[in-house]
């Protein structure tokens, strides 16, 4: 009876660690191989709820916009410290979504993929279904330098394409989109990223909106799961209801309500 249970305890063991190490295999991994002379920790893994245990104020709004996994790992590499965090999204839009709500004071846009975002302490890159955040705790040029170098390897190691947008806004410049877009899902992205805007949406689900805010207009571009909520959407803020949330009135000529198709609308309202 011993053995029986020994030799079960064991095979869960070895099924469970099994798949850690899938786990473990499925992110962009970089190791000294990429960066020689580098000194790794333990890394971490989160998937699910477990994501609480590493960010838990801000797990819902990761969870909100589709959240697969995440891998955390911290380098020291040339006389230098750093956090690398690489969360896996359900897509690449997910994975665009959050990071525009989680991009900071970039001063400069390196060409690692079309959406970067770097400043003294933090590097931002979208790649593919993942969002990667690299960060170090002097913000001095050598290791902005090496953030820009670790970023570089991560990226290398992912073949996935970055999101496609121009189904929301088309002929918009990529980098005014990186800069200045803010992809929204539900109520958490929307007071993160433009809550400003958080009544345009109230009492609606199930949509996407890609919201472009310029300097004299903001474009607000929705696609619905549902033709009847894109319906409803457009009603609401058509002119003269009564009802429309958070725009100015239509009397006033500063918005411009467009039913794209029959899931999608646009908003343009002009800034004050």
């Amino acid at each position: 009876m011993i053995k029986k249970l020994l030799i079960s305890i064991g095979v869960l063991l070895a099924v469970s660690f099994q798949a850690f190490s899938q786990e473990v295999e499925k992110f962009p991994v970089i190791t000294v191989n990429e960066l020689p002379g580098a000194v790794f920790e333990v890394p971490r893994t989160f998937s699910g709820s477990s994501l609480y245990g590493y960010i838990d104020g801000g797990a819902d709004l990761y969870l909100e916009y589709g959240f697969s996994g995440a891998w955390v790992n911290e380098v020291n590499w040339q006389g230098g410290k750093y956090t690398i965090e690489l969360y896996k999204m359900n897509s690449p839009e997910d994975a665009f979504g959050i990071y525009s709500v989680s991009r900071y004071r970039c001063k400069s846009t390196p060409e690692l993929t079309p959406f970067t975002c770097h400043n003294k302490y933090q590097l931002q890159i979208v790649a593919g279904r993942y969002y990667i955040s690299i960060i170090n705790s002097t913000g001095t040029p050598a290791d902005s330098a090496a953030s820009l170098l670790i970023g570089k390897a991560v990226v290398k190691k992912i073949g996935d394409e970055s999101a496609d947008l121009t189904k929301f806004i088309s002929d918009v410049p990529i980098q005014t989109v990186n800069l200045n877009a803010v992809l929204v899902k539900g109520e958490l992205g929307v007071r993160n990223g433009v809550p400003d805007l958080a009544d345009l949406f109230k009492d609606f689900t199930s949509y996407r909106a890609l919201i472009l805010q310029q300097k004299e207009q903001t474009i607000v571009s929705v696609i619905f799961a549902e033709k009847e909520k894109a319906e409803a959407f457009y009603v609401m803020h058509s002119p003269g209801n009564q009802q429309s949330q958070g725009i100015t009135q239509p009397e006033n000529a500063n918005e411009l309500v467009t039913r794209i198709s029959d899931n999608q609308v646009m908003l343009t309202i002009k800034n004050p």
